[in-house]
């Protein structure tokens, strides 16, 4: 019975981490908004 415990709680584990990182993936091909790019370049301006 331990081990069967021990199981489930592994896959759910595995489950959650795939998931954060499913959901990271996702967040990170969104596209920028231009107001970022925008901010980014004046940035990048006053670094000069």
């Amino acid at each position: 019975m331990s081990t069967a415990l021990w199981f489930v709680a592994a896959v759910v584990a595995v489950g959650t981490i795939a998931g954060g990182l499913m959901r990271m993936r996702a967040w990170l091909q969104k596209p920028v908004p231009p107001e970022v790019i925008e901010a980014a370049h004046r940035d990048d301006e006053d670094a000069d």
